[in-house]
């Protein structure tokens, strides 16, 4: 038995959000504010029924229906049946569905959550919980109150010398957002629904039903524990202590729950046990000594007098007891067993990841309590770890992602007993995380605009595993690709995909200069031409993407009887074609050099897709005259330096590396036409143009942090800043 997915609505800023779980790992990912720990939140107080919910829970843009609900109440002195209908809050409170896998011998454990033994299909079931007014007929009595004795003071003349004052409740949602009266007028219910008549779009969700049940129905079948990221600074969902403790506190409670005072001791056990009758005979006889003089002066006050007890002096020895104290987990030193420090002495991301662990095992173990009476045990654990970043460093999350699960199921009653699951939900904004992981496995937050009314920030969820479709090769190539190079895409506002080495120095550089600098930009290197591998993933998540590419003029020739596309400078109407497969994917209709140098903005738009290859360029090669040539660079290093022709001419540019050879060339040639040769044969022979080198070396020379990006990036940015600075 698994939890196969959960469906939320109108919570925060999930105003309809369908999140499918992995069989054992699922991994939250998106941008900041994405809506990630809602999730979690949402999650946990549904399945434990939690009394937290406040007005802010309720989608922002709902607090518009909630008003206007209260407001036809007012209309007319006796209200219509129809206006007291429970069913009118289903699209406005929050909500969740959880949706169960049942395998073959397990009906008998949700036997009360089958919505009828004539259709069911005896592989889901599914339970509806809502956050819904008690009695909605109680509500509209105790609004329409609170509205009438308003209305009497505003008739008063004392409201009018008091420069008549807006009363309370102004509307429904104050009313409810006032003290307890939200708790006092609403409550958790649940529902049983029917996967017969469930919507297949993910996006929609069956009607509620008429008849809630008593209780909650997924006490007994669902476990949750969480380890949230630590939320001080007046978050309300802060925590005052630590949620990491210290390992000695640890060891403790794993000890107290594993070894619980009433067990049966065994025969091994007596040795301890009269070890530890010694000691406390010992410390008895210590104590007594100690404070037999205090006791003694108690007698100057008459006490013990006639009939009161004497005061005694036991000590219990308790081993859990004696791991409480700072120094009791100590870390020894390898090959120095007597050589040990505190544990507040070694290094805190190693210090914090063994206190995860331990707490993923002592949720496992406390789970696993009941054991010995089978039919207690929740048959289904889930496990969320809010962004354990926030408690380890790079390598420690690492090491944490990959054996985390493993934790959480080391125990031979779960090997050996398959009807116990467990599952496993992790929030990360870490690309170290993330880059242990399989894509399938990812549920990316992304941050949309709610159409309707007012217009606020919420959230989508896209579900990962299928975003390659069919195609193994480029499913395993981003995968990889995303791995080794610590791609942080996912957690990012924007995404800028450059070609080469020059361009992941370079671009960074650019965006403060085109006001980007506020904006969390990813900067990937796809290492060649190979953007449009990215396209299904960039597609998926419909985050701002730039492409900054390479036009890549070619000429089609015969070599050998061999047809073969030739590298050529780009020029106007000689026929040539872009060789550039990402150019091809997103522009399909414009192989043609000639074409794509003329593309206005808008036609290189592909919904969140901008691509940006070279455009020409105006040269006023002599100072002296007034004349311009057009030069069509070729590649990114080209076009940059014919963007910037007068930095590359000063004095002294010597033993400079890249920049020293362009310098030279400048000199060497007496037209633009005849450099930019220059250049292509440099770019063109294996060994002639370091394009890595060119990069660094313009970072150490201070007049180049003036230098202008080529015209086509700079396009390519400001689109990308009216995406970021746009509402919509």
């Amino acid at each position: 038995m698994k939890i196969q997915s959960v469906h939320i609505r109108n919570f925060r800023k999930l105003k309809n959000c369908h999140i499918d779980f992995g069989e054992k790992e699922t991994v939250f990912v998106g941008a900041n504010n994405s809506g990630k720990t809602s999730a979690i939140s949402a999650i946990v107080w549904f399945l434990n029924n939690n009394e937290k919910f406040t007005l802010r829970e309720f989608t922002a843009t709902n607090w518009v229906k909630i008003n206007n609900l209260g407001d036809q109440w007012l209309t007319k002195d006796s209200v219509d049946a129809e206006l007291l209908d429970a069913h009118k809050w289903d699209n406005i409170v929050p909500s969740m569905d959880i949706w169960i896998n049942v395998e073959d011998g397990e009906e008998y454990k949700v036997y009360h959550l089958i919505p009828s033994l004539n259709t069911w299909n005896g592989r889901k079931v599914g339970v509806r919980g809502q956050y819904v007014p008690k009695d909605v007929e109680m509500l509209y009595i105790a609004y329409r109150d609170a509205k009438k004795k308003a209305q009497e003071l505003q008739s008063t003349e004392e409201w009018k010398k008091a420069s008549s004052p807006e009363l309370f409740p102004k509307n429904l949602s104050e009313f409810l957002g006032k003290g307890s009266n939200l708790r006092d007028y609403f409550d958790v219910k649940y529902y049983i629904i029917d996967s017969e008549i469930e919507p297949k779009d993910d996006h929609e969700v069956q009607p509620t039903p008429d008849n809630a049940l008593d209780k909650n129905p997924l006490e007994g079948l669902i476990r949750v524990d969480a380890i949230l990221a630590s939320r001080d600074f007046s978050d309300p969902n802060g925590h005052s202590d630590s949620e990491i403790d210290t390992l000695s506190r640890q060891f403790q409670r794993y000890y107290s729950n594993s070894n619980p005072e009433e067990e049966i001791l065994l025969p091994g056990d007596l040795e301890l046990v009269s070890g530890i009758a010694k000691a406390n005979e010992t410390y008895n006889a210590k104590l007594t000594k100690t404070f037999e003089t205090p006791v003694a002066e108690l007698r100057n006050i008459n006490y013990p007098g006639f009939q009161n007890p004497e005061i005694k002096i036991c000590s219990r020895i308790q081993i859990e007891e004696a791991i409480k104290h700072d120094s009791a987990v100590q870390f020894a030193l390898q090959g120095l067993g007597e050589l040990a420090l505190p544990e507040k002495y070694n290094g805190l991301g190693y210090r914090n990841l063994i206190s995860i662990y331990l707490k993923l095992m002592d949720f496992r173990e406390k789970w696993l309590k009941t054991s010995s009476e089978r039919k207690n045990i929740e048959p289904i654990h889930l496990v969320f770890v809010e962004e354990p970043e926030a408690h380890l460093h790079a390598q420690a999350q690492q090491v944490f992602v990959k054996k985390a699960f493993e934790a959480l199921c080391n125990n031979k009653i779960i090997k050996d007993e398959p009807w116990l699951n467990t599952q496993l939900v992790l929030s990360t904004h870490s690309n170290h995380i993330v880059n242990e992981l399989d894509l399938s496995c990812m549920r990316y937050f992304r941050r949309v605009m709610d159409n309707a009314g007012d217009k606020i920030p919420i959230s989508d969820v896209i579900n990962l595993s299928n975003t390659f479709g069919s195609s193994d090769e480029t499913k395993r190539f981003v995968t990889r690709y995303i791995r080794l190079t610590h791609c942080d895409m996912f957690f990012a506002d924007a995404v800028i995909l450059v070609e080469g080495p020059a361009e992941k120095i370079l671009v960074p550089s650019f965006l403060a200069k085109a006001g980007l600098d506020s904006f969390y930009i990813s900067v990937v290197e796809v290492n060649g031409r190979h953007a449009h591998s990215f396209r299904s993933l960039i597609n998926k998540i419909g985050i701002p993407t730039l492409i900054v590419t390479d036009i890549d003029a070619t000429e089609v020739v015969e070599e050998n009887g061999k047809v073969k596309h030739k590298a050529v400078i780009t020029t106007r109407g000689k026929g040539y074609k872009t060789g550039n497969p990402s150019i091809r994917s997103w522009l399909p209709d414009k192989g043609l050099i000639d074409d794509l140098i003329t593309l206005e903005g808008n036609s290189k738009t592909i919904d969140n897709v901008r691509i940006a290859f070279q455009t020409p360029i105006k040269i006023n090669w002599t100072k002296e005259k007034d004349e311009y040539t057009e030069i069509c660079p070729y590649t990114f290093e080209d076009a940059l330096i014919f963007s910037n022709l007068e930095l590359f001419r000063q004095d002294g540019l010597k033993k400079m590396g890249t920049i020293t050879t362009i310098a030279n060339l400048l000199q060497q040639n007496h037209s633009a036409e005849d450099l930019q040769k220059s250049i292509f044969d440099k770019l063109e022979s294996k060994g002639g143009f370091q394009k890595a080198d060119f990069a660094n070396s313009l970072l150490y020379k201070e007049d180049f942090c003036e230098m202008n990006a080529p015209a086509y990036i700079q396009e390519g940015l400001e689109w990308l800043k009216k995406c970021l600075d746009s509402k919509e």
